[in-house]
């Protein structure tokens, strides 16, 4: 009986074929991806067993963070967008953040002119009372 060897780069070469775009199917990193193989078992190059990850979650799913089955859904949803990032939560990140920056400065500016007015009427209301006090 023949024992299977692990054989790296006839898994990389199959998984390129079978998974073209790059990155790790968890955070999009494409520096140090590493190919993980899902069952641990470095001599199934099967392409449903490999998935690019970064050495990051390599290891968290090596330590038993992640399952296969959730490796493989963000495997085919990472293909399925072409390795382009999608996060819902960061969408309108950069015009929230330009908006939230002007309204800050715009209370900022009320605030100012608030005080002035405050300075203002003590100000008046002490010549005031000094006037009076003077007229007396």
């Amino acid at each position: 009986m023949t024992e299977k060897r692990r054989n790296q780069s006839e898994a990389r070469r199959i998984a390129k074929i079978a998974y073209p775009h790059p990155g790790c199917c968890l955070c999009g990193q494409t520096m140090g991806e590493e190919l993980a193989h899902l069952d641990h078992e470095a001599s199934n190059n099967d392409p449903d067993n490999l998935a690019w990850l970064c050495n990051h979650h390599h290891w968290m799913y090596d330590a038993g963070l992640f399952s296969p089955a959730a490796l493989k859904v963000q495997r085919a949803y990472w293909q399925e967008m072409k390795g382009r990032r999608t996060n819902p939560f960061m969408k309108d990140a950069g015009k929230k953040a330009a908006a939230k920056r002007a309204a800050n400065a715009a209370a900022r500016l009320r605030s100012e002119a608030a005080h002035k007015a405050v300075a203002a009427r003590r100000a008046n209301a002490l010549k005031a009372k000094t006037g009076e006090a003077a007229i007396r």
